[in-house]
């Protein structure tokens, strides 16, 4: 059963971790949902998309103009290439 309403994935640079200095391409995804954070790691541990993650921040916000809403922020480890997170689908 889906935990997710919302899944946008997209590509940032992040300066000064490349070769050289210059800047690595990342990848981040936010979902929105509702789901507490053990029961988001497990979903996100049971399609194999956990040890690709860097980081997992909660987010909450009140704003009128994009909705209110709260969820998940994931940068994902330098290495993950987009085809890895296929599995976001099924979130």
């Amino acid at each position: 059963m889906p935990i997710a309403s919302e899944v946008t994935t997209r590509q940032e640079p992040v300066a000064g971790v490349g070769d050289g200095g210059a800047p690595t391409l990342r990848l981040w995804t936010r979902v929105r949902t509702n789901a507490d954070t053990e029961r988001f790691n497990r979903r996100l541990a049971e399609l194999g998309l956990l040890a690709f993650a860097e980081s997992v921040e909660r987010y909450e916000t009140g704003w009128h103009w994009i909705g209110t809403g709260q969820g998940y922020e994931i940068l994902w480890r330098e290495e993950t290439a987009f085809a890895d997170l296929l599995p976001l689908a099924r979130l």
